[in-house]
């Protein structure tokens, strides 16, 4: 069973900056790779390697189960990761000081294991731990999981949208996306307070969000777009932005079986006109 908690927002960490600090640590190692690789000394630069292999692996550990905790953050309504890469992060980095101490410096074996200790505790303690607490109200259930699952896709795909969005050479389609994007994510944030909205608002997702993405992802490649599919293009994002205000307000009441025509004769000119 989950562990539900009333969650209390935690101010947020440079999450790029924290994992370039951890780089700090590999660069005496990489000096040492190599000076020992200049001097032939063969034992010294395997262990030197060694041990830088280790931290970078710690390090991109790490930095994944920062990436997690960001996203963990971010959302209102989430679960824990189920993988512990923070954790998981701390212990190789403390086995690269374990290595590190050991075979490169050459101190003792309890010198290795305190140094070892030293770094896992420290990591913990700086970083902090993965998040461990479902944010759901209540239990776990079939509505809230299914709604956590579509909306990360939802975000994934905004995402997309946005770095598609910032390749596009028209200034009409651009600012119409910043707000189709905006208002998307408004709706989001209502599902998140109220999972069972979901139903209601799928259609978006899943059809016409999805749709604008793959034609913006052919229209933003096109620096001299043809005026009618760039005329199409435009009336089909108004459209969609009139039906976003609505099911913000109503949580889409109304068919909108128009929006639907409108996208398969846009993808169809688009595919005749070879864009």
């Amino acid at each position: 069973m989950s562990i539900v908690k009333k969650y209390t927002p935690i101010a947020q960490t440079n999450f790029q900056i924290s994992g370039m600090l951890l780089y700090i640590l590999i660069f005496p190692l990489l000096i040492a790779t190599f000076f020992a690789l200049l001097s032939l000394n063969i034992s010294s630069f395997i262990a030197n390697l060694t041990a830088y292999a280790i931290y970078f692996i710690g390090i991109k550990v790490a930095k994944q189960g920062f990436l997690n905790e960001k996203k963990y953050k971010s959302s209102n309504l989430t679960l824990a990761p189920k993988k512990k890469l923070k954790l998981y992060g701390a212990l190789i980095l403390g086995s690269g000081s374990f290595t590190a101490s050991l075979f490169c410096i050459g101190e003792s074996l309890i010198s290795s294991i305190v140094l070892t200790l030293a770094t896992v505790v420290g990591f913990i303690l700086y970083y902090g731990l993965d998040p461990y607490i479902d944010k759901i109200n209540g239990e776990k259930s079939k509505v809230i999981t299914d709604a956590i699952e579509v909306i990360n896709e939802v975000k994934q795909k905004l995402n997309e949208l946005e770095k598609i969005n910032y390749s596009f050479y028209h200034n009409d389609i651009k600012k119409s996306l910043i707000i189709i994007i905006s208002d998307i994510k408004e709706i989001v944030l209502k599902i998140e307070d109220d999972p069972d909205l979901l139903q209601k608002a799928r259609k978006l997702f899943k059809v016409y969000l999805t749709r604008v993405t793959d034609i913006s992802k052919e229209l933003s490649l096109e620096k001299n777009l043809d005026k009618t599919i760039e005329s199409r293009y435009l009336e089909l994002l108004n459209e969609l932005k009139i039906s976003i205000v609505k099911q913000k307000e109503l949580i889409v009441q109304k068919d909108l079986t128009g929006l639907d025509i409108q996208i398969e004769a846009l993808q169809k000119q688009i595919k005749q006109e070879g864009v």
